[in-house]
């Protein structure tokens, strides 16, 4: 048997999404299954050999060399889990979707979508906290997962994160949109994640919409109920759910998909409304806090 052909990598299911939008919650709720091994953002092997690169992988990225690491990588992660089918969540393979399907050609993407300005606010709140300095637990995972020929770039991120804030100002979180790192001088925080959720949710509704019905599913988070789970079971083709079915009906509050806007300063609402206003216009989303903050 080689690589290409382990049954453990038959139709992975691969959760997408802009940064705090569901994402996940979806992944915990898949993580009761049995059968499912989930992969929790394992960021450094989705750029192995790409690293010097943006997250907006191509799929021309997808080199023979890079493909075969990271399906092993995933395969041997799966197997010592004692789990039989893969489950992996990256937000910023939302950008990347085109260099994912040439990796898992088979797979099953879940595109999870909650409104921009809930999105958002979340997002600034983690670039301002978790910009610097790194837990202990999550050091350990990434070295677990670097490999030699990553050490000297991904050293160097570290220190950064490391290094007081007043020297280097907010590090980069969440994923490495084109330009990132550049971006901070002439922009609020706030402007660069309106465009981190941009492009997350529009390059992977643009790919995934041009798939077979079998192959992506997109919901909204606001609309997430008993139903919608039963909906994403069957697309997925799992069964015997009755643990995930428990632990959404135990930990999923729909009250928190949108408590964020609802408290926010107008002025902050007003000034992304300039950046996601047609994107969600785009997606569908009409209701109230829309026609609310084009009012203010």
């Amino acid at each position: 048997m080689t690589v290409d052909d382990d049954p453990i990598l038959h139709k992975p299911i691969i959760i997408i999404g802009a940064p705090r939008s569901g994402t996940t919650m979806l992944q915990q709720i898949f993580n009761q299954h049995p059968r499912l091994g989930l992969m929790w953002e394992p960021r450094l092997t989705w750029r192995y050999r790409n690293d010097n690169k943006s997250d907006m992988l191509r799929p021309e990225d997808a080199r023979p060399d890079v493909i075969q690491h990271i399906r092993t990588t995933f395969a041997n992660a799966v197997r010592e889990m004692g789990r039989d089918r893969l489950c992996e969540k990256t937000p910023s393979n939302s950008l990347r979707m085109g260099f994912v399907d040439r990796v898992f050609p088979d797979c099953k993407f879940i595109h999870t979508i909650r409104h921009g300005e809930d999105s958002i606010l979340s997002m600034i709140e983690k670039w301002e906290t978790k910009s610097h300095g790194i837990r202990p637990d999550k050091l350990l995972d990434r070295l677990k997962e670097v490999k030699l020929r990553q050490l000297a770039y991904y050293a160097k991120e570290t220190l950064f994160k490391l290094l007081p804030k007043k020297l280097t100002g907010p590090n980069p979180w969440g994923p490495r949109i084109p330009g990132i790192r550049t971006m901070r001088p002439d922009m609020d925080v706030l402007d660069v994640c309106c465009l981190q959720w941009r492009m997350c949710v529009e390059l992977a509704c643009q790919y995934g919409r041009t798939l077979p019905p079998d192959r992506y599913m997109e919901y909204r988070l606001e609309d997430m109920s008993p139903e919608l789970l039963e909906r994403i079971f069957e697309f997925c083709e799992i069964d015997d759910c009755d643990s995930m079915r428990s632990y959404f009906r135990e930990k999923f509050d729909p009250k928190r998909t949108s408590g964020r806007s609802r408290r926010a300063d107008p002025d902050v609402l007003k000034q992304m409304m300039q950046w996601i206003e047609p994107t969600l216009h785009w997606l569908g989303y009409e209701d109230e806090q829309v026609a609310t903050a084009r009012r203010i």
